[in-house]
């Protein structure tokens, strides 16, 4: 049996929660949800709203994964980054030679880097680099 191919990338691009970072948030206790969903997990209310996330934050916390799955190149920085304005993001570090200059509040900010190849269609997602500091 093959695989269904990749979805298009148009789909992705169309889609508000992926790259625009639109989040839910809550009108009764403020918690800020993503990806979107109906309810508030927080306080269970059905008064939500549209909220856009930052592409600017600080590292919440993060993991340095030394034995990475195959086809992948170590180190691989994990991170959990709470973003400026609210709301938090997992993802991966990019554009950063040397693991040991992430710490917890260091300041970040998300790109838009390819994330994989499948099929012939290059799969893009977001990362994280080191914010250039003004």
């Amino acid at each position: 049996m093959t695989q269904p191919a990749p979805a298009s990338p148009m789909f992705w691009r169309l889609n508000d929660d992926v790259y625009r970072l639109v989040a839910m948030k809550c009108g009764d206790c403020g918690h800020i949800t993503y990806p979107r969903g109906k309810i508030c997990p927080q306080c269970g209310s059905w008064n939500v709203g549209d909220f856009k996330l930052s592409k600017m934050g600080t590292v919440h916390t993060f993991c340095v994964n030394w034995t990475p799955p195959p086809n992948l190149e170590p180190p691989i920085v994990n991170v959990i980054v709470d973003l400026d304005g609210g709301g938090r993001y997992q993802g991966l570090i990019t554009e950063c030679a040397d693991p040991d200059k992430i710490k917890i509040g260091t300041r970040v900010e998300m790109v838009l880097r390819k994330a994989m190849t499948d099929r012939g269609l290059n799969i893009y997602g977001f990362k994280f680099r080191l914010a250039e500091e003004a």
